[in-house]
């Protein structure tokens, strides 16, 4: 094996293992935990395909752990996508996420794509994904919020395809009502991965409401410029 691959794979499994130790040891001592998961569904362009008509449905898990002003996730779905003659299913790929609160309003976070999603199957590129992003929260009063994002993207590669670092953008506002139910809604730029696909610049919106102190249900939909839309709702649990 060559020895710059050896050590580029040992290197991205030392920081699974260190993320995941990470992960375990705040889990012990969180003053929040909480776990995902939902439907979600997509038509349009893809981040894994590099096609704009493409449709996919993915079941994801989300574990996020919150201690102090550290926070960790990691997350993987269970997708199944189409596109052209293309029909497969499959895990895809899995995000492990680290974040660090600078301030009461400022968030830097810092993500890791790695590749364990079959790239034959179109469930993913082949290649890591590293991304940092700024995220920024504020409350306007009592029940208004305004937040924003945003996020730079360092790209693996493919061979054969005409591939970008990216950035990407998002500003919103939020609003909840005293029975706790909280709706918004955020205006999302994304440059694409393939510089032979369009920028995408879109609007979202949200819902959601708690079911009990343990159970919270959310539900959200968005289109963009490209004709790419988007529908999902998840449920989480609070430990």
């Amino acid at each position: 094996m060559n020895h710059s691959i050896f050590k580029i794979i040992s290197l991205q499994i030392l920081i699974i293992l260190l993320g995941f130790m990470a992960l375990t040891s705040v889990v012990n001592a969180a003053d929040s935990t909480k776990l995902t998961t939902g439907l979600f569904y997509i038509d349009g362009q893809s981040e894994t395909i590099n096609s704009d008509d493409v449709s996919a449905l993915s079941i994801p898990l989300l574990l996020s752990v919150k201690q102090d002003k550290l926070s960790f996730g990691v997350s993987v779905a269970y997708m199944s996508i189409e596109s052209g003659s293309l029909d497969e299913s499959g895990l895809g790929d899995t995000i492990v996420s680290m974040g660090y609160d600078l301030t009461d309003s400022f968030t830097l976070k810092l993500k890791e794509k790695f590749s364990t999603g079959d790239e034959n199957k179109g469930l993913s590129t082949g290649k890591n994904d590293t991304s940092v992003q700024l995220d920024y929260f504020a409350k306007m009063g009592n029940q208004t919020s305004l937040f924003t994002t945003l996020g730079y993207k360092a790209v693996g590669k493919v061979n054969g395809l005409n591939m970008q670092d990216t950035v990407y953008a998002s500003v919103g506002t939020g609003y909840v009502y005293p029975t706790k139910t909280s709706i918004g809604v955020s205006l999302d730029y994304r440059e694409s991965i393939f510089k032979n696909l369009d920028d995408q610049l879109g609007i979202a919106a949200f819902v959601s409401k708690p079911l009990n102190s343990t159970y919270s249900l959310t539900g959200f939909a968005g289109f963009d410029d490209t004709q790419t839309s988007s529908l999902g709702v998840s449920l989480t649990t609070k430990f």
